[in-house]
């Protein structure tokens, strides 16, 4: 099982602070049984909706729960972490081509098809997004995943993560894709006929030494 965690913090984000957040997911990744990876990073400049961190973890369990009821995790509490915002699924489409990626940028994003869909359309749009890796490129590894509900309490309702080499090829290979400009993006177009997806979404991006997405692959 995975657990992706976005954490929302109040106030600046100082070195003290960082070093606190960092010490609190560590404990909580070590106290809890069936934690398999964990990897916090801390977002660059520029992500929408997400927070400061995105906090990644591979489970032998299905109880995402017991991570957040860590002893470890006051410690976020006193560090001024006001949410965590969490998704727990089941890898479902996953591609690891270059499983020896390094020093690599790890993106995410949570997005939220909207109720009464109709089951088409939704299956549509999935297909769409999982033709991106054949015309981007830019994509080394990706994982397209719905959230699993029963495992953890979530509005999301879909999980795409792509990992880069680089940032230009997310903010250049990825955004200005054709194929994400002339078909993906009237999926979440307002102005689009087509678009069933929420305008409110979490596109966040960070630093990772190595692959995460080859964690389980």
């Amino acid at each position: 099982m995975r657990v992706v965690t976005m954490l929302h913090l109040e106030g600046d984000l100082d070195e003290p602070r960082d070093a606190a957040i960092r010490r609190a997911v560590a404990r909580a990744s070590d106290e809890v049984a069936g934690v398999r990876r964990s990897h916090l990073g801390r977002h660059y400049p520029g992500t929408v909706g997400g927070g400061e961190y995105t906090w990644d973890v591979l489970f032998d369990g299905r109880d995402p729960a017991a991570l957040h009821q860590a002893a470890g995790l006051e410690a976020l509490t006193a560090a001024g972490a006001l949410r965590l915002d969490t998704v727990a699924f089941e890898p479902q489409h996953l591609a690891v081509p270059e499983p020896g990626i390094r020093d690599c940028v790890k993106r995410t994003l949570f997005l939220r098809v909207l109720p009464d869909t109709p089951a088409d359309a939704r299956d549509r749009f999935e297909h769409d997004m999982l033709g991106m890796p054949r015309y981007i490129d830019a994509i080394r590894n990706w994982a397209f995943s719905r959230a699993d509900p029963e495992l953890h309490p979530t509005p999301w309702t879909h999980v795409w993560e792509q990992e880069y080499r680089e940032l230009r090829g997310l903010q250049v290979g990825y955004m200005v894709s054709p194929y994400h400009w002339g078909l993906v993006d009237g999926w979440y177009d307002p102005e689009s006929p087509q678009r069933i997806v929420d305008t409110h979404l979490a596109h966040v991006y960070c630093p990772a030494a190595a692959t995460i997405l080859g964690w389980d692959a």
